[in-house]
């Protein structure tokens, strides 16, 4: 292989890792720009919030129960007991 070969696969091989991590970054941007939206209200404020986004995912045809029920799954692990009790009712009342 000749040295200009290899360095033009290397440039695809490190396109090809910032398309995979892209992603990631963009998620955990998300992440960061929700919790900062959302850190200074109290839990009624966030309730309601929490309603009038399930309502309008419902009416616009977005809004996927089970990957909400799945995802709650995983965070339910780290959550204590008096809380995944609260959990587990505010997304039975989301069905």
């Amino acid at each position: 292989m000749k040295l200009s070969e290899f360095k033009s696969t290397q440039k695809k091989e490190e396109k090809q890792e910032k398309i995979n991590n892209e992603p990631q970054k963009k998620s955990t941007e998300d992440v960061e720009k929700l919790f900062d939206k959302y850190k200074d209200m109290d839990s009624n404020s966030l309730m309601q919030e929490l309603i009038k986004n399930v309502d309008k995912q419902k009416s616009d045809g977005s809004f996927d129960f089970e990957k909400l029920q799945s995802q709650i799954s995983q965070v339910l692990p780290y959550l204590s007991t008096d809380q995944q009790k609260y959990l587990m009712t505010i997304l039975s009342h989301l069905k």
